[in-house]
């Protein structure tokens, strides 16, 4: 029997980015810090009055949620820095770090299941207004930050808020999916925005997939972790190559140790 054909580089590096997941190269973010961390925000001074009242909301509900275990103070907690970061969203709509971290306290508090429910839950309609809360939020916080182009430069605040949000975003669609895909969940479904609750187990498991591969794009390990295991395209191409070598050859290919 003829020996089989050894593999080229760039056959191995192919093979790699099927099979290893974190093998997937990201391309790079310019990152520029003498740019605005709100772009859309003209007032610096009244920014950074604006970044402090943030900040100091934000370490008073980290501080509680370290200090105590009880689950009634971490809801308190949690109400009041809500309340305090929707008085500031309020007054200052165009800033985006807000609006993320408003959506991080409402998946703290109420998870990750927020954007589809069945029809007939009783609490859906409750649970659905978090959830539209929470994507409006996450959606504007993408908007107001994005980049004209891929390839323009953003400040390091920017990279930020823009890795937090397309994570957070691609965390409640991979929930979606996930509740979608099990058998005991059948539609039909309500969701915050009515076009979602025609969206399909696939449709939102592509959707978290895009999220999370922009959040590892600008910077988030987690999300570039989960943009191939959430792709169903490239796990489905991963499987097709792995049988095709299976019948060439025998056995499963095997990349070699870095």
């Amino acid at each position: 029997m003829a020996n089989p054909p050894s593999l080229t580089g760039n056959d191995s590096a192919v093979l790699s980015q099927l099979f290893d997941p974190e093998a997937a190269p990201t391309s790079a973010i310019l990152v520029d810090p003498s740019l605005p961390d709100e772009p859309r925000f003209e007032n610096r001074q009244l920014l950074a009055e604006i970044k402090e009242q943030e900040k100091a909301v934000i370490s008073r509900v980290e501080a509680a949620l370290k200090e105590t275990e009880r689950l009634w103070e971490h809801i308190i907690a949690l109400n009041e820095a809500y309340d305090e970061l929707t008085e500031l969203v309020d007054a200052n709509p165009l800033c985006a770090s807000i609006r993320n971290n408003r959506a991080q306290l409402l998946r703290l508090k109420h998870g990750d299941d927020l954007i589809i429910a069945p029809v007939d839950s009783g609490n859906s309609y409750s649970i659905l207004s978090l959830g539209s809360t929470a994507l409006a939020d996450l959606d504007s916080a993408i908007s107001l930050l994005a980049p004209s182009t891929p390839q323009a430069a953003v400040s390091p605040g920017q990279c930020r808020t823009l890795a937090q949000a397309h994570t957070q975003r691609g965390a409640l669609f991979h929930a979606a999916s996930k509740t979608l895909a099990k058998k005991t969940f059948a539609p039909p479904v309500r969701a915050p925005v009515r076009a979602l609750a025609s969206w399909t187990a696939l449709d939102f498991e592509q959707a978290a997939s895009r999220d999370f591969f922009m959040g590892g794009r600008y910077g988030n390990e987690v999300a570039q972790a989960l943009a191939v295991h959430t792709n169903p395209t490239a796990k489905l191409c991963g499987q097709m190559v792995q049988e095709a070598m299976k019948r060439e050859y025998g056995v499963a290919p095997r990349m070699p140790s870095p």
